[in-house]
Formats: C-alpha cells, sequence, structure tokens
C-alpha cells in the first residue's frame, strides 16, 4: 500500500515560497503566491494530447459512438454536447448506476450525479485553468454529496485528439496527467494505482461523514479492447461513484428507511451489472463475468472475475495494449478475484479494510473537502479489499 502526504515531494518543493498545512498530521504545501490556484506538480503541460497517435479518419467505434460524435466532435455548444452525451449513457452504458445517474429527469432510484466538462478549447488554455474548474466543480459536488443529493462525480474531455487516440503508452501517460489534474492532493497520479475519493454526507443524525468512492476511467479508444466496458464518446472521462454513499443518501432523501435494505438494493443492481457488457458492437464480448454461473445465486455473489482491474485508474497494460478482443480473455490476463462483499450493511471499523464504504467515517465541518484514503496497489487474491 501507497501512503499518503508522506511529507514533501519533490514538484511541492519546487513551488518555493509556501503555506505548510497538515493532512492528519502529515504535512503538505500549498503556494502562497497564487493562492487562488488549484497547486498541480511544476512541469504539468497538455501538449502531449498534440502527439497522441491517432486512428485514421472514418475510424468506426460502433455506430452508437459514431451517432454520438456528430455532436461531440462538431462546434455544437457545450450545453447540445452535455445531452447528446448525457443520452448515449443512458442508453448504451453497460453500469445499471451510470444509466440510472444520467438519465434525464427525476433522479432514477435517488441517484443523480454531477457533470464537470472539459472542452478541447479549455484544455488549450493549459492544465492550470483545467485544474482550477475541475476543483470548483469538485467542491460543488461535494457540497451537494453531504446533502445527500448527488452520489457520483463525472468529469469529460471532450477532445477530438482523445477521442481518436489509439491505445498506447503516450495515451497511458495523458491519462494519468489528466487524472493528476483532478485528485491533486494525490498528484502526480502513477499507473496501476486505485485511487479513492472521499465523498461527505450528513446523516438522519445530524452527523457529517466520509464514503468511499471509486475513481475509474473511460475512454473512446476501449471500444473492442480489453476493457470494451469502459468505452465512451467523445474523448476521454473520470468517473467517481459510491454506492455505500448512494445507499446511505437514499435513508436521507427518505426513499428508504433501512440501511439494510438499501444496501440489499444497491448489492442487486451491482450484481447485475457484472456480465452485462459487450455493448455497441455485434463483435463485442463483456469484459466483466459471474464466477458462479447459476444466475440465481449472483444476487449474493461475492466475487467476480473481468479482463482488467476495474478499480485501478490508469491500467497501463490495458490502455495501451492495441490488440483488438473478440473472444475469452487469457487467463494469465484475467483478475479473478474482485470483491462484491464490501457491498454489505454489516458495522465496520476505522481498523477493518472496508471501512468507509457503506459505513462512513466522522469528520469535522473543516473537512467537508478532504480525502484521507490511501492510493492501494492492487493483488489478484480472494482476501484483497481495501
Amino acid at each position: 500500500m501507497l501512503t499518503q502526504c508522506a511529507g514533501l515531494t519533490e514538484w511541492q518543493r519546487a513551488v518555493g515560497q509556501a503555506t505548510e498545512q497538515t493532512c492528519s498530521g502529515q504535512s503538505f504545501i500549498a503556494p502562497d503566491t497564487e493562492a487562488t490556484m488549484t497547486p498541480i506538480p511544476v512541469g504539468s503541460s497538455l501538449d502531449a494530447l498534440h502527439e497522441l497517435p491517432q486512428y485514421p479518419a472514418g475510424t468506426s467505434f460502433g455506430p452508437d459512438i459514431d451517432a454520438a460524435h456528430e455532436i461531440l466532435l462538431s462546434d455544437a455548444g457545450e450545453q447540445v454536447k452535455r445531452a447528446a452525451f448525457l443520452d448515449w449513457a443512458a442508453r448504451h452504458q453497460p453500469c445499471v448506476f451510470g444509466r440510472m445517474a444520467t438519465k434525464s429527469g427525476a433522479p432514477a432510484r435517488g441517484l443523480a450525479m454531477n457533470l464537470c466538462w472539459i472542452s478541447q478549447e479549455m484544455l488549450e488554455t493549459g492544465p492550470h485553468t483545467v485544474a482550477d474548474r475541475i476543483a470548483a466543480d469538485r467542491r460543488t459536488w461535494k457540497e451537494r454529496a453531504a446533502r445527500g443529493e448527488s452520489s457520483a462525480f463525472l468529469v469529460i474531455f471532450n477532445s477530438p485528439h482523445l477521442a481518436r487516440a489509439r491505445p498506447s503508452v503516450e495515451l497511458a501517460w495523458t491519462c494519468t496527467d489528466l487524472a493528476s489534474l483532478y485528485l491533486t492532493e494525490r498528484a502526480p497520479i502513477q499507473p496501476d494505482v486505485i485511487y479513492t475519493e472521499a465523498i461527505p454526507l450528513r446523516g438522519r443524525d445530524g452527523i457529517l461523514r466520509l464514503f468511499k468512492g471509486s475513481v475509474q476511467l473511460f475512454h473512446t479508444g476501449a471500444h473492442l479492447r480489453r476493457h470494451h466496458d469502459r468505452r465512451m464518446p467523445g474523448g476521454a472521462m473520470i468517473s467517481v461513484t459510491a454506492p455505500g454513499h448512494y445507499a446511505n443518501s437514499l435513508l436521507t432523501q427518505d426513499l428508504y428507511t433501512d440501511l439494510v435494505e438499501s444496501t440489499h438494493m444497491v448489492r442487486r443492481l451491482a450484481a447485475r451489472s457484472v456480465g452485462a457488457g459487450g455493448l455497441g458492437d455485434d463483435r463485442a464480448v463483456s469484459t466483466t463475468w459471474h464466477r458462479d454461473t447459476r444466475p440465481a445465486e449472483r444476487d449474493a455473489a461475492r466475487s467476480f472475475s473481468a479482463a482488467y482491474q476495474l478499480d485501478v485508474l490508469v491500467q497501463s497494460d490495458v490502455v495501451s495494449d492495441p490488440r483488438l478482443r473478440t473472444g475469452p480473455c487469457p487467463a494469465h490476463e484475467q483478475w479473478s478475484w474482485l470483491d462484491l462483499s464490501y457491498i454489505d450493511a454489516h458495522e465496520t471499523t476505522p481498523e477493518d479494510r472496508t471501512h468507509g464504504w457503506f459505513h462512513g467515517t466522522p469528520i469535522h465541518e473543516r473537512d467537508l473537502h478532504h480525502n484521507p484514503w490511501s492510493p492501494v496497489v492492487p493483488v489478484d487474491a480472494p482476501d484483497f479489499n481495501y
């Protein structure tokens, strides 16, 4: 496991005059010469976007994405593009939670999300502008989340350079650069690591708590690759989902009266998302599957398998792999022990590895925007959890 805030990083030392702050008793710094600017790694640049290996013009990413690209890669305004993306996600996203959160109108089953839109024009202005926009939208989202009004956050990088990018090492590193503009408290983001977001919620008892959220990458070039179920139109996306926050928010919304019942519903939907992929192309197969082949047992499944590690933010060997995948995943590339047992209403304590998913950690009001969760290096083992 990696440590968080473990002293000053090289880029933090390089900012010169700085104000030292604390993170759970450990130090980090923020420049006092640019107090309104979100701190990002020194030397951050988005110039590599223009150098990404590209698919030739006319390459198809499936009829659903091709149709969405008619708007998302056009000169249409941001609101029109947002609507086009949400329409695609509500119909073509294999994750049940993703379809629910992006559905137009009233939140489906009380699940709502916030969306941060980063256009190609904004990317051209440089990393500081992008980081500031994400930080502002992230704060707004967490304020809504604390009221039980949102349990998901999507950061869309709408760029033709990203939408047409071939799977490559260059793309993997660019995705870590983009992620560093979001999780600035963990920057620079490293490949092959699990990063966790912290989402606040004020319970019916009035106590403010932090819940864990999964931070995942989607991008257009995943089409017909090892992580086909992470395809999306228009470029790349960082998606944050928090099943435990959602289950608890259903109580604050008075949609459920008991955490056991709301958690059971969340567990059932999560289990039904497994194996539901392979959309958008007749040649595609789902990149997740249940270990238990008996349908009646799936809602109670404790684990499942996939062609990649779903919770790793940027899995380098996957994002860089150009090979078409239209059949079973080779055994040596499978992740056989992806956990579902954490979706459980039983009481946990800070000593439990899964604490924070369904039972939040009480915090002070001033820590509403704090993220205490440490990055983790995954292991494919039945007892791995975080």
